[in-house]
């Protein structure tokens, strides 16, 4: 692992803020468009591949040029940040969507935050801080509650899918440590947020292959294709968003992401697929909103040691 890349004097706390709001509500609007494609028959891995592929050639135009990009270093750390943060994560979803259900792999994607702060906490990289942890805590049931509520029907299914579930949260986690820690010295977010992307469309390129996916949806109408360049402009900004996050801010404030996320979706959610929600889940907002506000109340965004 290269060393602590040097980072920026810390922003203002508008920024960052700013910038996790702006993510999350990217990410949003991605999964609603994602809803949309895959209820028109597009399959997941399809829809993820051309959707990272898009988003990556695009950030690619403005990125360092492409002879600098396949140096070593770079190399390894698009590998990596891409199987960690989206490839491995996205697969296993993909995979255990349908034996569990969406209520439990949502879970899944709101752990992240206490993950990541028990392995920054044990490698140094954040000070103890039962406050801050206790805020997390209560962010992250919280989202696990609003999920319990909108998919009540869980799947009943073998012990073994349930832990493989685990490798989800662990995986975003360890993506977000290392993104943080080996950020490449000179390198700009562009150029990682670019290589990121391409890194894990190849893996789900792969992955599609040994599943006997087709890449190419030979009945795709005009339709599904304009979602699908919308959704290639949202994710290069998105990711474009999360590594200028992760240049500003430690990896405990970036894992917060999925659970903003989480809030915009129950808005876009009222506002486009005019879904109602019970006081219980706006309750469970209110919760969410109250823990991250307690988890930031001190030392927001520090910067890693």
């Amino acid at each position: 692992m290269t060393a602590l890349i040097q980072r920026l004097p810390p922003p203002p706390l508008g920024v960052v803020w700013g910038l996790l709001l702006i993510n999350g509500l990217l990410i949003a609007l991605m999964l609603a468009l994602s809803k949309v494609a895959t209820a028109q028959g597009m399959p997941a891995t399809t829809y993820a591949f051309w959707q990272t592929l898009i988003a990556g050639l695009i950030l690619l135009v403005r990125a360092v040029p492409i002879r600098a990009m396949v140096e070593k270093r770079l190399m390894v750390y698009f590998f990596i940040s891409g199987l960690t943060g989206i490839a491995i994560p996205n697969v296993t979803a993909f995979y255990l969507v349908a034996k569990l259900g969406t209520g439990f792999t949502g879970i899944m994607y709101a752990l992240p935050p206490i993950f990541t702060f028990l392995m920054a906490t044990s490698m140094g990289l954040e000070q103890r801080n039962w406050r801050r942890l206790s805020g997390l805590s209560i962010a992250v049931l919280a989202c696990g509650w609003i999920i319990l509520q909108r998919h009540a029907n869980m799947g009943q299914s073998e012990p073994l899918w349930y832990a493989l579930g685990l490798l989800i949260p662990s995986m975003l986690s360890v993506g977000n440590i290392y993104r943080a820690v080996a950020w490449p010295s000179r390198a700009t977010p562009m150029t990682l947020a670019a290589g990121t992307l391409l890194a894990s469309a190849a893996a789900l390129a792969l992955f599609a292959q040994l599943t006997g996916t087709p890449l190419i949806a030979r009945d795709a109408s005009p339709n599904l294709l304009t979602i699908l360049a919308v959704q290639g402009v949202l994710t290069a900004l998105a990711y474009l968003c999360a590594f200028e996050i992760q240049k500003r801010a430690t990896p405990v404030f970036f894992s917060q992401l999925g659970a903003v996320a989480a809030v915009f979706g129950l808005i876009i959610g009222v506002a486009w697929f005019k879904e109602q929600y019970s006081l219980t889940i706006w309750l469970g907002v209110l919760l969410v909103i109250l823990g991250l506000r307690m988890s930031n109340r001190q030392r927001a965004v520090d910067q890693c040691p």
